[in-house]
């Protein structure tokens, strides 16, 4: 395979976009800026208008070969594994995470892509077996039919951009849907890498576009536009009512996924170390950035002043800086604005400061919160960035506590004794449920889904979520006329 000769990092990279194979990106010039020290990694051009007019143009279903799409995906595999360096280059900047953390998701992408043939197999489920019935001189039957929406355009989050995109592409395709990725301008290199490795790999003809175009103004666009779509938007949840509205009065199908607020029980039976780490890692992994990232424990009264005095020491020794410095557990949040709001949520909370505290800056020093206020925001909504409250309680305490979680998106208990059956029926809303683990380490094939917000979006595979499921009564066929 030929190397393309791509932009160094600091470069202008023109036509960064990919319009239905065809390279585009005419409009505003956007600068990206390293969280790490405000340098700058790329600039780009976003679409004019004229280019998002084409990239909406509707066109004739798609039909997709099986054979076709696994050719592509091999040899998408094989391109994307060719950009390893630069990708793996190009998030550390993009995002601060420590390198071990973005090999881990770069790796995790590969491996999507590589299994995903055979995952997509072992997933199948049969849909609900015909209802027949008679009418006079007919018998009929009533049977569910999956069909495609038409075109998948994912509105992607720019701390997880690689694995969240090649998760929507191949799953667009295999449910018979062309597939828009808008990335994010913070992952604009990424997403110029990224567009490169389809380009490579040859995708079958029309179906793949990966654009950067300002989130408002391609959501706007797409609902005015005639296209048949479903929006799938992964972000902050502050903008997701508005999406999901907007979508609903121009006859438009949306998946909403957005904030995670995940809270932890620790019984009196777990072993303090085993629960110490799981927390601890829960909360720090990718620079407690994620919707599962642990935002919140709280600990049997029986264990709770060894098991804090346990996460004192972890979190204490934690240090935070460059991730480029080998040392170095936690990383800079994206912006200064980003480390004021945490800054501001932590000292508004009422917790007492067991550990960190200290901003410099976008770097959030890894914080331990003890006993915030049960009303405060930190508590009811999250944080987005290292920090972790804790507070005494048993699980009646818990249960009690959880209806005040805003985003209960992802819950966890740690003890060698939970009954998981006693726990769902009394968290309300909960989506992902993890025992005796760090919620923070997903599968890349984890069924997902489940925010109450949504509507259309329950827990399930990802082809499924981008499948229409249609009705279709009709005569049974040897009563056909």
């Amino acid at each position: 395979m030929i190397k393309p000769k791509i932009p160094a990092i600091g470069d202008e990279w023109t036509f960064s976009n990919l319009i239905w194979g065809m390279r585009a990106g005419r409009g505003q010039i956007m600068e990206q800026h390293s969280p790490i020290d405000r340098s700058l990694i790329q600039a780009v051009s976003l679409l004019d208008d004229h280019e998002l007019d084409l990239l909406l143009l509707p066109k004739p279903a798609l039909v997709l070969d099986h054979d076709e799409l696994w050719r592509f995906t091999s040899r998408f595999h094989k391109s994307l594994k060719s950009l390893a360096e630069p990708l793996l280059e190009a998030m550390l900047w993009e995002t601060a995470f420590t390198r071990g953390d973005c090999e881990e998701v770069l790796q995790g992408s590969f491996d999507y892509v590589h299994d995903f043939r055979h995952s997509l197999r072992s997933i199948r489920r049969p849909l609900v077996a015909p209802i027949k019935y008679q009418i006079p001189g007919q018998e009929r039957q009533i049977r569910l039919v999956s069909a495609p929406w038409g075109t998948v355009a994912a509105i992607l989050p720019q701390s997880a951009f690689v694995i969240t995109a090649v998760t929507c592409l191949l799953n667009a395709l295999a449910a018979g849907n062309r597939v828009i990725l808008r990335a994010p301008i913070q992952g604009a290199r990424s997403a110029a890498l990224l567009a490169l490795a389809v380009e490579i790999a040859r995708p079958p003809h029309d179906t793949i576009s990966i654009v950067q175009v300002r989130s408002r103004e391609f959501v706007t666009a797409l609902n005015r536009s005639t296209l048949p779509s479903l929006i799938h938007y992964m972000g902050s949840s502050r903008y997701a009512s508005q999406i999901h509205s907007d979508a609903f009065q121009h006859g438009n199908g949306v998946i909403i996924d957005g904030e995670g607020n995940t809270w932890v029980w620790v019984g009196e039976d777990a072993d303090l170390d085993t629960a110490a780490e799981y927390l601890t890692m829960g909360a720090v992994r990718y620079n407690g950035q994620t919707c599962t990232s642990v935002n919140g424990a709280m600990l049997h009264p029986a264990i709770y002043s060894d098991l804090k005095e346990k996460l004192v020491q972890r979190w204490c020794d934690l240090k935070a800086g460059n991730p480029a410095t080998e040392d170095v557990q936690v990383g800079p949040l994206l912006d200064d604005m980003q480390g004021e709001w945490c800054e501001r949520r932590i000292k508004e909370s009422g917790g007492k400061i067991l550990c960190g505290g200290m901003r410099e800056g976008n770097l959030l020093h890894p914080t331990l919160v003890e006993q915030p206020g049960v009303e405060s925001s930190l508590v009811s909504d999250g944080l987005f960035g290292c920090a972790m409250w804790i507070m005494s309680g048993d699980q009646d305490d818990f249960v009690s506590l959880w209806p005040r979680n805003r985003f209960p998106l992802c819950g966890g208990v740690i003890s060698p004794a939970a009954d998981p059956a006693w726990w769902l029926v009394r968290l309300p809303n909960l989506a992902r449920f993890t025992v005796n683990s760090d919620p923070s380490v997903e599968h890349i094939f984890e069924p997902w889904g489940g925010y109450p917000e949504s509507g259309v979006n329950p827990v399930g595979t990802w082809r499924e979520k981008y499948q229409r499921i249609v009705s279709i009564d009709e005569p049974l066929p040897h009563h056909a006329t």
